[in-house]
């Protein structure tokens, strides 16, 4: 497993100061609470203009070619002068004080890849979630997790209008939570699973932090698609699977895939001010186990999910889909 290689791009620490007072002076003393959906995502274009143009520069860049593969970290967001109040509790917590402007900072980053949305069965459907450890979750397969791994996966593959991009923001980091990315264009398969894994002989089942009304109907996909130089992959360790359990070929390319995933594993661990982006449909992730203590002190990571296509959100009509 080899570390990120830290971006080039990070805030000075005059110049995160200098984005939070800016942006201090555009909320005044307003509720972000109190504003809509659509109201905050207003307020976060607005907010964009403040960010330093080399770091808009930065981003394009990103979104137009990522030049240097498909996640990008950007460092050094959050001032250190800033005291965050105790960590969320859970993933639908309403942000207070400070981490009202932090969750607007966020947004102000993602709303340049596109239109920043969440599902209503996803965390209440709040546009920045909390990704928190939360007592009696600690070993399942969600955000909520800590003690147990949380093993590979892309967000929401059982959807098929999951999103594009994802920005997480980190608040306050642990140094045994390390997030760990894989390219799908990295990824050595033989020449064998890669066929298999393109043909739509397997099936997801829903997210489990996904509050569903009744039995949702698993999606029959396959798991590599597009360009074979920037493939794009749909996967989750522990949610997908062929759909005949006697198709012996597509189950040993799933191991292979796998097995593949560790061999090409880029880890990180968040620290304060980190913002990582990363291609929902080119990336998968994971996180490394590590000890909650409930105390107000555990990890805190926020997260932005984006569709990339306007027309895709057009045809949503609604930045809160059902």
């Amino acid at each position: 497993m080899t570390k990120l290689p830290t971006t080039e791009t990070a805030l000075q620490q005059h110049e995160a100061e200098e984005v939070w007072a800016a942006i201090g002076r555009l909320v005044a003393d307003q509720d972000l609470e109190s504003l809509t959906p659509e109201e905050f995502v207003d307020l976060a274009l607005a907010t964009t203009p403040l960010l330093p143009a080399g770091l808009r520069r930065r981003i394009t860049e990103y979104r137009r070619y990522a030049p240097g593969g498909d996640v990008l970290l950007l460092r050094g967001m959050l001032p250190e002068s800033v005291a965050f109040p105790a960590t969320a509790s859970s993933p639908s917590e309403p942000h207070a004080g400070p981490a009202q402007r932090a969750a607007l900072l966020l947004a102000s980053v993602m709303v340049m890849f596109g239109e920043p949305f969440n599902y209503s069965t996803l965390y209440g459907g709040r546009l920045v979630q909390n990704l928190v450890p939360v007592p009696s979750m600690e070993f399942t397969q969600t955000s909520q997790s800590s003690t147990g791994m949380l093993d590979w996966h892309c967000e929401d593959s059982f959807r098929d209008d999951r999103c594009d991009y994802a920005g997480l923001l980190c608040l306050r980091g642990d140094p045994s939570g390390a997030s760990m990315y894989a390219q799908a264009k990295d990824v050595p398969l033989s020449a064998d699973a890669i066929e298999t894994l393109r043909e739509p002989r397997f099936h997801v089942r829903p997210d489990p932090a996904h509050v569903l009304p009744g039995k949702v109907q698993m999606r029959r996909i396959a798991i590599l698609s597009g360009s074979e130089s920037a493939p794009e992959i749909a996967y989750d360790t522990h949610h997908i699977a062929p759909i005949d359990d006697d198709d012996l070929e597509a189950a040993d390319a799933l191991r292979e895939l796998g097995a593949c995933l560790a061999k090409v594993a880029v880890s990180h661990v968040m620290e304060r001010g980190d913002l990582l982006i990363f291609d929902n449909k080119r990336v998968v992730h994971a996180r490394t186990p590590f000890d909650a203590r409930f105390d107000g002190t555990d990890r805190w990571l926020m997260r932005v999910m984006v569709c990339g296509s306007a027309l895709s959100f057009r045809r949503w009509g609604q930045r809160i889909p059902d």
